[in-house]
């Protein structure tokens, strides 16, 4: 009796010690950045988990810890945009730029949830400004030419394209993106000579569904129905392929300015924003 009356005055203090240690860690200078930065790791998590709701929740706690950092700003915006929240992502890189003018991460963010609120010509200010501050920033170059392509400027949107691959031949979404913009302003020969790697015709890996996707939409705007059925048939069933080739046949039919407009207005190209998510 007497060594289990010790032993549980033992164990009284040593959780009144874990308690006291638990409550003045707050207090301890540094304390609260380390909690910031697992805070941080956390909301990470959830983001990569598809919870980015769940990831806001988190990176606000980050930032109530630590205010004068832009990256919860930043994380957030980037969270909002992949739950639907452009005008809220918007405003939370505008936050992170009021902390770290000239953030390359929070300016591309901003121009990124400028594109999903259909105001390209904003959003290229943004991409602009990033490559002004960081010339090799080929994320803000492809950001900027899809801007540009979205404003009808093409040949622009290609320099663009072309400037991020000359850094990075190997950066697949600015090939991709100039594959498109070729398609789109009636260059398909080009067209298809750029996406052709990206899917497998030349030694590629494959490619996306989007990659597929374009190559298939040059070829049928070149007439080559065959092929374009054929890159279809990747990723479609039968009655799908055969709307698609149906669309192809009307493109190329349209004028050159009904053609440009009615590709750029087609989300299967040009994503317009999700629904949010809450």
């Amino acid at each position: 009796m007497q060594f289990s009356m010790r032993r549980a005055r033992l164990a009284a203090a040593f959780l009144t010690l874990m308690v006291a240690t638990a409550c003045s860690s707050w207090d301890t200078p540094g304390a609260g950045l380390e909690n910031y930065d697992s805070l941080m790791r956390i909301g990470d998590g959830q983001r990569a988990n598809d919870d980015p709701m769940g990831a806001v929740n988190v990176y606000r706690k980050a930032q109530a810890l630590n205010p004068k950092s832009p990256d919860p700003p930043i994380r957030i915006g980037q969270s909002m945009l992949a739950a639907g929240g452009n005008a809220e992502a918007a405003a939370a890189f505008q936050e992170a730029l009021k902390l770290k003018p000239g953030n390359g991460e929070a300016l591309r963010g901003l121009g990124a949830a400028l594109i999903a609120m259909d105001q390209p010509a904003l959003a290229l200010a943004q991409f602009d400004l990033a490559t002004t501050m960081d010339p090799t920033d080929i994320r803000a170059l492809n950001g900027a030419g899809v801007a540009l392509d979205l404003l009808g400027r093409h040949a622009e949107a290609q320099g663009k394209y072309q400037a991020a691959l000359e850094r990075d031949q190997g950066y697949v979404s600015a090939r991709n993106n100039l594959g498109l913009s070729q398609a789109v302003s009636g260059d398909y020969a080009a067209a298809i000579a750029t996406l052709s790697p990206l899917t497998g015709a030349v030694g590629g890996a494959g490619g996306t569904p989007r990659t597929r996707g374009n190559l298939a939409l040059a070829y049928g705007l070149q007439g080559d129905m065959a092929n374009a059925a054929r890159w279809l048939r990747a990723d479609l069933d039968e009655p799908s392929v055969q709307r698609y080739l149906i669309y192809f046949g009307r493109l190329r039919s349209a004028t050159p300015e009904v053609r440009t407009e009615s590709i750029r207005a087609n989300p299967e190209y040009f994503p317009r924003p999700a629904a949010a998510r809450r």
